[in-house]
């Protein structure tokens, strides 16, 4: 009986090997493969901005794609409050586009400067913890600023292992 039933599934095999003209091995090749990246990060810092000499604690959200050649893009949107209100009280927000590398990214956008009452626009660089640059107001002037934060850059493109199944052939 079992070399019957055996002897049948191997002529049903058969047959449909035949019938389709293909059969799989049951093994596949797997590969690695680059894939983008994209990650949200919220993150938290402290800035000196020179222009009107106060520090700054930032609070930031920012949305960044890795591509496969590790070009970062993205968006960041940012309020900045001076740590010592009693002095001058005056928040800053910006909303920023991002273009660079994991490493550093190139920021520039625009944004309101409360204490000032003006628009402005934003320039600036941010590496792993660090970021520079400076805010023009519409009145001429430039406020240049320094600051350390939590982000430490965006990430790298993902490897990911693509499965692709071994087909036999007529």
């Amino acid at each position: 009986m079992y070399k019957k039933n055996l002897v049948r599934s191997v002529a049903l095999a058969g047959a449909i090997f035949c019938m389709t003209g293909f059969a799989i091995a049951g093994a596949a090749i797997v590969t690695p493969t680059l894939t983008g990246t994209e990650n949200t990060t919220a993150g938290i810092g402290l800035r000196f901005e020179f222009g009107d000499n106060t520090a700054q604690i930032v609070a930031s959200l920012r949305h960044t794609y890795t591509n496969t050649n590790n070009t970062v893009t993205g968006a960041m949107a940012e309020i900045a409050v001076p740590l010592f209100p009693a002095a001058h009280f005056g928040p800053k927000i910006r909303a920023m586009g991002l273009l660079g590398s994991t490493s550093f990214q190139g920021e520039a956008g625009v944004g309101y400067d409360f204490y000032n009452q003006q628009p402005l626009i934003g320039l600036g660089v941010q590496g792993p913890y660090v970021e520079a640059g400076a805010n023009y107001l519409f009145d001429g002037k430039f406020h240049p600023y320094l600051g350390v934060d939590t982000y430490g850059g965006a990430p790298g493109a993902s490897t990911v292992l693509v499965k692709t199944p071994i087909i036999i052939g007529p």
